[in-house]
């Protein structure tokens, strides 16, 4: 009987908002893959998840997922902040009721652990609560504890921090598992396309290079799925690009990924863009996280690196402002996000989920989830927001489902008090805002 993987959220996901309030860790993308992804490519088969109630029936195996435990085989748990899976293979080959730890930002934390369904029972109700130090703590009593030197995400910048050294070990597993050759033991067929390094180089058949664009390598590989790479663009490696994906002319910088059906432009440097989003104009985007359903209008700009060359602080959920320790540092956009022609935001912005931002030069460093405006700032009509997702995701042939829908709408109740700080006259909009 095959056993189950399954993926888990701890404690941090808080420290992750507002990138986490519509997508469980597991599922945000860093490197090549998702952590999902990445597992399912190693073990050969889809691993179930167990997240926050509000996304359970999305990213997850549902609220209560108790039959997760019914087929009596031992479940092997990984923590849905972990990014090399290097040591999966030897935990998926231990003996039941062993657990795996590591260090993360000075705290030891549950890796993952391979367990008896009993045992499992006992911890179940710990993790459906993103209590890991508890999980953890009842482990310690029954099952066998090896400690494990790996990386852990600890604060959303890791993702961003990370991404380069993610994406060649995604690479790497990528090829022990026999897709696409490279460019050298299969030159592509596309006139007018320089390429450097191009055993580094990987590119998927159904890929489409219009040259003249220079592809480089030489200081990391380059995968490109099933994308459209059009006239004049430059791509440093390391860089992942999605299916469906358009790079229009654009200059894309090395330690960049760019998910499944995005529109690029313009020049990207080391920035994470989770899929279906738009930067399809010029402007710069460098060392930042884009979620899903993302705008950026044109011109739009954003800085990473201050002008005193010190470290960049961040607002995190429930901690205030922390340095990040970071010199070099962009910002993080959450889903559904759009930006107005010309914005330009500082290090360390946060722009919070299902936002509408425009008609401002400058934009605030922190802009709570569903925030409408740019001189005054409102609360964005939940139910306007809805029309507008609905409109822009049939764009792409996609349909808002009812569980995405009802996931915005938790999200909009939740985060009510952060917005609790704009304009005390300001009334709700519906009226639309073209981002350019």
């Amino acid at each position: 009987m095959a056993e189950l993987l399954v993926l888990f959220e701890d404690e941090a996901a808080g420290r992750f908002v507002p990138l986490s309030y519509t997508r469980p860790l597991y599922d945000m993308r860093c490197g090549v893959f998702t952590l999902r992804e990445r597992a399912a490519l190693l073990c050969g088969s889809a691993p179930a998840g167990i997240c926050r109630a509000h996304l359970a029936s999305v990213h997850g195996a549902g609220r209560w997922p108790l039959e997760l435990l019914a087929s009596g085989a031992p479940l092997t748990l990984v923590n849905g902040r972990a990014l090399d899976l290097a040591w999966l293979p030897a935990l998926r080959a231990a003996a039941p009721n062993t657990a795996f730890v590591t260090d993360a930002g000075g705290a030891e934390i549950m890796l993952g652990a391979r367990l008896t369904p009993g045992l499992a029972s006992a911890v179940f109700a710990a993790l459906l609560g993103q209590q890991g130090a508890a999980a953890l703590h009842e482990l310690r009593r029954f099952a066998r504890i090896v400690t494990v030197a790996t990386t852990v995400l600890t604060n959303p910048w890791d993702l961003i921090v990370a991404n380069g050294a993610q994406i060649v070990r995604d690479v790497a597993l990528w090829r022990e598992h026999g897709l696409w050759p490279s460019a050298a033991e299969q030159r592509p067929p596309h006139d007018g396309v320089v390429l450097h390094a191009a055993e580094r180089i990987f590119i998927h058949p159904a890929a489409r290079l219009d040259g003249p664009l220079v592809l480089d390598a030489r200081d990391g590989p380059i995968v490109i799925d099933a994308a459209h790479i059009e006239p004049f663009s430059v791509i440093h490696g390391p860089c992942a690009i999605g299916p469906g994906t358009i790079v229009a002319s654009a200059r894309v910088r090395g330690e960049t990924t760019l998910g499944p059906v995005c529109r690029i432009g313009g020049e990207v440097e080391a920035s994470i863009v989770q899929g279906y989003s738009n930067k399809h104009h010029d402007g710069f985007l460098g060392h930042a996280y884009l979620g899903e359903w993302v705008n950026i209008g044109a011109m739009t700009t954003n800085s990473d690196l201050k002008n005193t060359y010190g470290t960049i602080r961040v607002a995190l959920g429930g901690a205030g402002q922390v340095d990040s320790g970071v010199l070099k540092l962009g910002c993080f956009l959450a889903d559904h996000v759009k930006l107005g022609i010309g914005v330009h935001l500082n290090g360390g912005a946060m722009v919070g989920t299902g936002s509408n931002i425009f008609g401002v030069h400058f934009a605030p460093k922190t802009i709570p989830p569903f925030t409408w405006g740019g001189e005054v700032f409102r609360e964005y009509r939940i139910d306007a927001m809805v029309d507008v997702t609905r409109r822009v995701m049939a764009r792409r042939r996609q349909t808002l489902s009812a569980p995405l829908e009802a996931i915005l709408r938790d999200v909009f109740v939740m985060t009510r008090g952060d917005r609790a700080r704009l304009a005390a006259d300001a009334r709700p909009v519906a009226a639309l805002e073209s981002g350019g």
